[in-house]
């Protein structure tokens, strides 16, 4: 059930940002700058919702390996 959540997810976060790609040239190069800001960490999210659903369990993993060695490298 965590893969369809997770894949459910990053399709709503992407339907979201769909209306933005379709009116990207009516816009001027100040609001572009702005919705990119605001639309770059929703596409991630969405890339790491699409990730999870791919492996579940591997970002855990990573996350696991990258804290352990932060921990070796400080003390």
């Amino acid at each position: 059930m965590p893969r369809v959540t997770n894949a459910a997810l990053g399709l709503v976060l992407l339907a979201l940002c769909s209306p933005i790609a379709v009116t990207w040239g009516d816009l001027s190069w100040l609001q572009r700058v702005s919705l990119l800001m605001v639309v770059l960490p929703v596409l991630l999210v969405a890339g790491l919702c699409f990730s999870s659903a791919a492996r579940p369990g591997s970002l855990g993993r990573a996350a696991r390996r990258s804290r352990a060695r932060r921990q070796a490298r400080q003390g």
